[in-house]
This record gives C-alpha cells, structure tokens and sequence, in this order.
C-alpha cells in the first residue's frame, strides 16, 4: 500500500504503524520477508492469530525473493529511494477483537539523509515515517560494524540521535541484523553502542536476528523474528478494536440461511 490507502483501513479501525528504521542494506526489507514466512511456516505472534491482510501480493513477492538454502540466502531488492510501502497484518487477539498493523518499508539512503538533516528535499519518506509511527524498529548491521567499524557506529548513532528528537512515549527496540556474526563485530563497540542507545531511550530493548539457521528452529531467526513485534506490542496502548459478529438470519428460505458452516 501506500499511504494514501491507509484510509481503506482506518475506516473500521485505527491502525498502529511500526516505522523500520536504518541505513542501506541493515536488512529492513529481508527483516519483513522473513518475518511473512516464518507467518506462513505456521508461527505466530503472542496473543494473536493472523486475521488477514490487504497487501498479500506485496508480502508475496518478498516472500519468493527471499530463497534460504544451506548456508546462502538470496534477498529482496533493496527498496528504491523513491518507495514508500506499507505492508498490512490484520491481528485477531483472544477476545476476538481485530487490530490493524502497518510495517513501513522505507529505503535505507532517506534515513542517512535523514540523520544528517531533518528538513532535506530527500527525506520526505524518513519524515513521514517519523511522524505517524507509533513505536519503531532500529537497525544495526552488524557486517558493517565489522567492515567500518566506528564510522557504522557514528551513523547509527546518527540516525537514533534524529530519532531520539521528539520522540515522546514511542517505544524503540534496536535489531543487531546479521546477528550470526555478531561476535565478530569489535567487543568495546557492542558495548558502547549498547550503552549510548540505551541513554537515549527511555522505554527501550535490543535483540539479535539473523537469516542464517543453524539448527532448526534457531533462536536468531525463527524465535527472535518474531519476538521484535511481540516486544513492541506488547509496549503499545492498543486500540479498542472490532468485533465482527455473524447476522442473525431468521429466514427460513433455505438459500438465505445457509451461512457457509
């Protein structure tokens, strides 16, 4: 979707929108793809089954653009400057009440510019990311720390700096991508970046993911996937929501009661 379609959900519910925020290549656009498939392997976020979406052709082609085999991954197109792309989940919780999400899909090179200038001509997507979500995911790629090391470290910091400005209640959970070489990546700058992100928010977490498995089902990817979206609903003051009950029919035509059970 795009935002302008947001109103062919809002009219029956106020949606929560989750900004996925980072630098090109963090991993945001794999994030999302992996996540859908791990949905359509069967798992599920705490409390809530999957109730539907209206962007199921865009989940799709994430979903058959991520191939995972044995030791190679091949992902999804980084998404171009110009898009901005809402992917939608309808969520039915155990009372049976329907809650809407939106997961934003932005491309990394808006939010470096972005960090460096809140009002740059090229930032119209970071801004509106900015804006109207309601908590946000931040990535950190680990291959970069291990590549540049403290230059990847000055852009995250960067981009939670910008972040961090107005920020309000919004809760923030930081992604360490490519986590399976996490331990690679310079201890002193795990470390301090934890601490600096930390300081900076007040209601706050971090966890690892990765696409590589090892073993099946693997902590990084198969748990930790999903538990990013299970920690910030869990932060979230949710809607109210909407139950959909079935029409009572008193007909006795045949055709009229017939509701498909």
């Amino acid at each position: 979707m795009k935002t302008e379609d947001i109103s062919r959900i809002s009219y029956r519910n106020l949606p929560i929108i989750l900004g996925v925020i980072g630098k090109a290549d963090a991993g945001k656009t794999t994030f999302l793809a992996m996540l859908y498939t791990l949905l359509l392997r069967g798992e599920r976020f705490s409390g809530y089954n999957f109730a539907g979406s209206k962007t199921l052709l865009g989940w799709d082609e994430l979903y058959y653009k991520l191939k995972v085999q044995k030791n190679k991954v091949a992902f999804p197109d980084p998404t171009p400057v110009e898009y901005l792309r809402l992917h939608h989940l309808a969520l039915k919780n155990s009372a049976a009440k329907l809650f809407d999400l939106f997961l934003c899909d932005a491309s990394g090179e808006v939010f470096s510019y972005w960090s460096q200038n809140r009002d740059d001509v090229r930032a119209d997507n970071a801004r509106w990311v900015y804006r109207h979500a309601n908590a946000f995911i931040l990535f950190i790629d680990c291959d970069d720390l291990i590549a540049r090391k403290n230059k990847a470290k000055t852009e995250i910091i960067d981009i939670a700096q910008m972040l961090q400005y107005d920020l309000k209640n919004r809760p923030v959970i930081a992604v360490w991508s490519k986590a399976d070489k996490k331990e690679k990546v310079h201890k002193t700058i795990q470390e301090s970046l934890s601490v600096e992100l930390t300081e900076m928010f007040p209601q706050f977490t971090e966890i690892d993911i990765s696409n590589f498995s090892k073993d099946d089902p693997d902590a990084l990817v198969h748990e930790n996937n999903i538990k990013v979206i299970d920690w910030l609903l869990e932060q979230l003051t949710l809607p109210t929501g909407v139950t959909f009950d079935h029409p009572v029919i008193n007909s006795k035509d045949p055709f009229l009661f017939y509701q498909g059970k």
